[in-house]
Formats: structure tokens, C-alpha cells, sequence
């Protein structure tokens, strides 16, 4: 089963306690969480997390990632919704959300090397011969 932008902001609205799981998303809510979804997704690229690079243009557009990706950014899109429509995301869904995007690190995660062409020249120590 495919999962769309609609349903990822539904399911943020939802985690956020603004709609239920039968209320239908305002249109105009969804236009304004899809920007926000777009502009999310954007900075995690920017910032080499790792998930491909989405550009949603529509809330019929499919997210091709596996559960636990889709499943984070709807977290990560309810915390950052909540403020929007005056709301206090929920402690465990807070809590969710922090553990959901470190698994979502840890799983895309780069590891990178280090130059040590850059360390100082010098030394600094104390030697314990000479005082």
C-alpha cells in the first residue's frame, strides 16, 4: 500500500490531536502542511541525513520509502505542526517523535573520515622527565 503526502499529514494532524481519524483535512490546512512537509524534507536533504531527496508537489504524490521513514516524518511533521495550530504536541508523541529521527540518523547515517592533515603541528603536553 502506498502512502501519499495527504496521508502523512493526516496522520501528523492526527498525532497533533487536530483531527481525528474520520475528519477529513481542511484544504487549506493541507495545502499549508504540504509547504511545511516540502520545506522539512528539504532541510534533511540540505542536511545529508541521508532520505532521498522528495519534492511533493501535490498530496496525491506517493512517498517511496519504507514504514519506518514515512513513520518518522510524520512525527517530525507533527512537532513541527502543533506550534502552527496553537497546540501542545503531547509528551509521548514528543518523545516518539526524538526517537524516531535518531533512528532515522543512525540508519542513514555517513560514516566520514577523518584528516589528520589538519591536526596542529605542535604538541602540547606535560613531560613528567623534565617537569
Amino acid at each position: 500500500m502506498a502512502t501519499t503526502a495527504g496521508d502523512i499529514i493526516k496522520r501528523a494532524l492526527r498525532l497533533c490531536r487536530v483531527v481525528d481519524a474520520y475528519t477529513a483535512v481542511d484544504p487549506n490546512d493541507a495545502a499549508d502542511a504540504l509547504q511545511t512537509l516540502n520545506a522539512m524534507l528539504a532541510e534533511w536533504h540540505e542536511a545529508d541525513i541521508g532520505l532521498p531527496d522528495y519534492s511533493l508537489a501535490s498530496l496525491t504524490d506517493e512517498l517511496a520509502s519504507d514504514a519506518a521513514d514515512r513513520e518518522a516524518i510524520a512525527y517530525q511533521l507533527a512537532a513541527r505542526l502543533a506550534p502552527e495550530y496553537g497546540v501542545s504536541l503531547p509528551v509521548e508523541v514528543a518523545g516518539v517523535a526524538q526517537g524516531t529521527m535518531d533512528r532515522l540518523r543512525l540508519r542513514y547515517f555517513q560514516p566520514g573520515c577523518v584528516s589528520f592533515d589538519q591536526l596542529p603541528s605542535k604538541r602540547y603536553g606535560f613531560d613528567i622527565e623534565v617537569g
